[in-house]
């Protein structure tokens, strides 16, 4: 009996010492064919890229609607919160629930900070004032709410004509500002 327990231990013994012998072709044995793929490896993450038809945008602030955009198409990019539009046709709305209509070729609405860019060929109609706005990009900031032009800008009245280099709209105090080299044309302008 005292021999069979003896015998148990020569075998991890027996292992030890001869390791240099079988480990090298043990270990060819068992390591994996083909080469690893580091594209593999990566974790992906994960994305929300979609592409939308006919889509509308509804805003409301403490109850009440302040904008609806609309757009032909809409799809995401690099940042799933930014939307990328394709002919948008947007209504701003100001306290008294007055609709200045915004057209551009080309938008990006951030679902984040909920501002709206709109890039080429911009117009703005305020249909009460009947004034006309048309720039090459426009910014507007449903937080805040103002517009912001910061290239060119032209704006057209009944009896008035604007031309200037940046423009800012605060929709709640409905105040104009202005700047870079100015031309302001007034027609029907009446001499003291």
């Amino acid at each position: 009996m005292k021999f069979s327990r003896n015998a148990i231990w020569l075998i991890p013994l027996l292992l030890i010492v001869s390791f240099p012998l079988w480990s090298i072709p043990v270990s060819t044995f068992l390591t994996p064919r083909g080469g690893l793929d580091p594209a593999v490896n990566t974790q992906q993450t994960d994305h929300h890229n979609f592409n939308m038809d006919r889509v509308r945008i509804l805003q409301n602030q403490k109850g009440m609607k302040t904008a609806v955009i609309r757009a032909d198409k809409a799809h995401t990019g690099e940042d799933p919160n930014l939307l990328i539009l394709d002919g948008v046709d947007a209504d701003l709305f100001d306290v008294e629930g007055n609709i200045t209509k915004v057209a551009a070729k080309i938008g990006k609405y951030s679902m984040t900070t909920k501002v709206l860019t709109l890039i080429d060929q911009v117009v703005l109609n305020r249909t009460r004032d009947k004034q006309f706005l048309y720039t090459d990009l426009l910014i507007y900031d449903s937080v805040r709410r103002t517009v912001t032009c910061p290239e060119k800008t032209r704006l057209k009245g009944d009896e008035v004509e604007i031309n200037g280099g940046r423009l800012t709209y605060d929709i709640n105090s409905k105040t104009y500002v202005i700047d870079h080299r100015v031309n302001c044309t007034i027609n029907g302008f009446l001499q003291p």
